[in-house]
């Protein structure tokens, strides 16, 4: 278990996509190039009431576009962690330095605060959320990529959109223009159990990851397969460089940061921290015991800005000086003045936390 430290503002550094307009995605790229489901993590929808209930009828992610060759993107920080601690992972006193014995140089293992994104439920279907992982690697790209295709979210609500035959070759920035991922695995083709939607969320997931950990904006993504170029990858067309899809389609509009997944909460504070695009700026935030349904607070903080198609960063600080010891399911939500009413309703994350 982790203990809760105060959000740091410089972590939550928003998920820009200014001058992205949406549009039909998949349509696009079909014009130009001929292109030939796996069960989410149970929700707690038990918590959440009505407010998931429109997820059913949901819109599909419409998937990724083809790059244009003018990339315009102004978050050349996005979901970038400045204050992240990074430390070297390998403390054996036993390990040399790999040029002292062959000759020739190897990057030397770090352990770094990452973000990763991963699939879950949406108001308006599949979509994406941020986490913040600690990955040891070489190279903090094909770490956290390699994190996306094979490893297990802390939240149990979140999941990897990738089949196991999936792996990753290798993964690269040029530095200037595109970003690179060769995947290795029988995944030409759409698998039989996975859907279109399936599809396009898991080619987005490891989109997103790539142009959060480079920080160099909304840089495109050129797809391989096994080191060569391929027309498709899971049966969604990859010849070109692709850009990310809009965040309203492919984003939840609300994503909690801290506390994370598991985290102890200590003292008589608890700092809360995301991002989110809500009405208003408001945001729901909500501690209700994980066991029952005793709600200790439902209080509305106010993000920094909603007019914009963006993340913005939230804080609220909650006072829990008589709040019994035990587990607790904090809750953010997009909020929804019609009540469901109207569109597609609100979006929620939870976080399953210990309070002490």
């Amino acid at each position: 278990m982790r203990s809760n430290e105060p959000a740091d503002l410089n972590r939550l550094l928003l998920d820009t996509v200014s001058d992205i307009e949406p549009r039909s995605r998949i349509e696009a790229i079909r014009s130009r190039i001929t292109p030939k489901e796996s069960p989410m993590a149970i929700t707690r929808t038990w918590i959440l009431g009505t407010i998931g209930a429109a997820a059913a009828t949901a819109a599909v992610i419409t998937g990724v576009v083809v790059v244009s060759n003018n990339n315009s993107d102004s978050s050349s920080d996005a979901d970038r962690d400045p204050a992240a601690p990074s430390a070297t992972a390998t403390d054996d006193p036993s390990s040399t330095d790999p040029s002292e014995t062959s000759g020739t140089s190897t990057p030397p293992v770090t352990e770094d605060t990452l973000p990763v994104y991963w699939v879950g439920e949406t108001a308006r279907g599949l979509g994406l959320y941020r986490e913040w992982t600690r990955v040891a690697s070489a190279d903090p790209l094909v770490g956290a990529l390699t994190q996306a295709l094979d490893e297990v979210p802390l939240d149990p609500d979140y999941r990897s959109g990738w089949p196991d035959a999936a792996g990753l070759a290798a993964a690269s920035y040029d530095g200037t223009e595109v970003i690179t991922i060769d995947l290795t695995g029988d995944i030409h083709d759409l698998p039989a159990d996975m859907s279109e939607e399936q599809a396009q969320v898991a080619l987005e997931q490891l989109i997103f990851t790539a142009q959060a950990v480079v920080g160099e904006g909304r840089k495109p993504v050129q797809f391989l397969l096994d080191g060569s170029h391929s027309d498709q990858v899971l049966g969604q067309p990859t010849s070109e460089p692709l850009a990310n899809g809009p965040l309203f389609d492919t984003l939840s509009l609300v994503n909690l940061d801290s506390p994370a997944e598991g985290d102890v909460v200590t003292g008589d504070t608890l700092e809360v921290s995301g991002v989110a695009n809500s009405f208003e700026a408001n945001v729901i935030v909500k501690l209700q015991r994980y066991e029952g349904n005793a709600i200790v607070f439902q209080e509305g903080v106010t993000a920094e800005g909603w007019m914009e198609e963006k993340l913005f960063p939230f804080t609220g600080s909650f006072d829990i000086s008589d709040v019994e010891p035990g587990q607790y399911l904090l809750s953010a939500s997009t909020d929804d003045p019609s009540g469901g009413a109207e569109g597609f309703g609100a979006d929620t994350d939870t976080k399953l936390i210990t309070i002490e």
